[in-house]
């Protein structure tokens, strides 16, 4: 039997994620968590120059991605030991 509604991509992908079969529950940070572990590491290192000659990053960078003018790297993201993983678009109608 032929179905009513068609199926969308984006449905589909929901459905599977709702069914509890695909991805895993974890803590989900985004960029801004990201800064506030990198400022409590920088803290704790005791410098933005230890931090960053500690794990081979640069002090601009770091610097500007402090200040929100720079994104968040994947170098930095490797260094506190984070890993980037994808998750489901927030939508009004979630």
């Amino acid at each position: 039997m032929p179905r009513k509604t068609p199926i969308t991509l984006k449905g589909e992908i929901a459905a599977l994620l709702t069914s509890g079969k695909v991805g895993s529950l974890g803590l989900i940070l985004d960029d801004k968590d990201v800064v506030i572990l990198l400022k409590a590491a920088v803290e704790q290192e005791g410098s933005i120059s230890a931090f960053a000659k500690r794990h081979g990053l640069d002090r601009t960078n770091l610097s500007n991605m402090l200040s929100g003018q720079r994104p968040v790297s994947s170098s930095l993201v490797k260094a506190l030991g984070l890993q980037k993983v994808y998750a489901p678009q927030k939508t009004m109608d979630n």
